[in-house]
């Protein structure tokens, strides 16, 4: 049977990891696993994972101390013997059923990579929006022209593409964004769109949040490199599109009148 892992890196999540682990345990499909990286939490996360790794067989509790995110996800990898791998946060949900829906894709599919939509649940504003993936072919010049198309944990990959790409490191906010550009650049793969639900993704002063605006401005850093790479001339995410519009008429005017 195909078996599905799921990476969790946590740093001091405890507040909503519990719901992040039980979504996991609540998917109907059980040829699972949920890998866990936590080395250095100093809240009760440890607590938590233990209980939770000592009463479940599917639950692995890799204690390495991580370098961030993408370095805890790169650890947890090693650990995955599953052929389908997604990515959780600790303040994400899995929506119910999502493990079956992925295997029905793959059934008729065989994809290399399967994403969905999601909800945004921002608790201090009792909001929650359905964000919906734009219904555009998933390649370089889409994700540079719109931005990330999906969030890292609506999305998972064939085991084979996370060993072939590996997370980079130096990337500590747009590490998805970065890693769907480099693939796109270097691959031609099967992208579905399941136009599901997979997650709900809480807002609630976490990484998601981004207060600062740290996760933009690292992804127009990211998005202006390869871009460059390719030499792609169209509207570049992040930058005001009116501009590249002018310039595409300006250029379309001295065509004409030369």
């Amino acid at each position: 049977m195909t078996k599905i892992s799921v990476i969790l890196p946590n740093f001091n999540g405890s507040k909503y990891l519990e719901q992040a682990i039980n979504s996991f345990l609540d998917q109907s499909y059980s040829f699972k696993e949920l890998i866990i990286v936590d080395g250095k939490s100093t809240d009760n996360s440890h607590q938590i994972i233990e209980k939770y790794a000592e009463e479940n067989d599917h639950i692995i509790w890799v204690k390495e101390e991580d370098k961030g995110i993408s370095n805890a996800f790169n650890i947890g990898l090693k650990y995955t013997t599953g052929d389908i791998v997604g990515y959780l946060g600790s303040d994400d949900i899995i929506y119910k059923e999502l493990f079956e829906e992925i295997i029905y894709v793959d059934s008729w599919s065989l994809f290399d990579a399967v994403y969905f939509n999601s909800y945004t649940f921002y608790i201090k504003d009792k909001k929650c929006i359905l964000r919906k993936c734009p219904d555009l072919e998933f390649k370089l010049e889409n994700l540079l022209s719109y931005g990330t198309i999906v969030g890292w944990q609506n999305i998972y990959f064939k085991r084979e593409v996370y060993h072939r790409h590996k997370i980079d490191e130096t990337n500590k906010t747009s590490m998805d964004y970065e890693f769907y550009l480099r693939i796109c650049s270097n691959e031609n793969l099967l992208f579905i769109n399941a136009d599901k639900v997979a997650t709900i993704n809480i807002f609630d002063e976490n990484i998601s949040s981004d207060f600062n605006g740290n996760q933009l401005k690292e992804a127009k850093s990211v998005a202006k490199f390869y871009a460059e790479k390719a030499s792609y001339k169209g509207h570049l995410f992040g930058t005001p599109k009116i501009h590249t519009e002018k310039k595409s008429l300006i250029s379309s005017l001295k065509k004409i009148f030369r």
